[in-house]
């Protein structure tokens, strides 16, 4: 079975065991209709979850108190990945993106190994850090998933590139 990772407990909130968590996905509020959610590869039921700007904070069965929450921190938090396929056109998880070969229709530019989650844009990541391109709509021409590849516009590449 495959799963997603939705974010990531930061730290424990309180005294009674609830958990703060920097989540991943675009809709954290998403978390409260999951009855259940896996952390650092155990499940947990969730008792009670409220949302707060993109983090979460998430009462899990189990987790009474401030020791037992402080020993979830940094552990990665899963769901089954049929849980969470309402993307939208053009929208990609960011596991689905890694690996894809970068390409402009006549060359290959580099393989995708990693994908920085910012603000203004996503950045992905080229062979190791050797190279590190913005995911920008006029950049990204197509996605193809099951080919392996993602196709950007060759000029707009030179433009927001710089290659030594």
């Amino acid at each position: 079975m495959s799963v997603i990772e939705v974010g990531k407990i930061v730290k424990p909130q309180g005294i009674k065991g609830e958990v703060k968590v920097l989540c991943y996905v675009d809709n954290p509020s998403g978390l409260s209709k999951l009855a259940q959610i896996t952390v650092g590869g155990r499940p947990y039921r969730i008792l009670r979850a409220r949302a707060v700007g993109q983090e979460a904070y998430l009462t899990l069965e189990g987790v009474a108190d401030r020791d037992a929450a402080e020993s979830l921190r940094d552990k990665v938090l899963t769901v089954p990945r049929e849980l969470a396929d309402d993307l939208k056109k053009g929208q990609y998880f960011v596991q689905d993106l890694i690996g894809l070969v970068l390409t402009d229709g006549e060359r290959e530019l580099g393989k995708i190994t990693d994908v920085l989650q910012y603000g203004a844009a996503d950045v992905l990541v080229l062979d190791q850090g050797k190279r590190m391109v913005p995911y920008l709509n006029k950049l990204v021409l197509d996605v193809d998933l099951t080919a392996g590849k993602m196709l950007v516009d060759g000029k707009v590449y030179g433009e927001v590139v710089c290659e030594n």
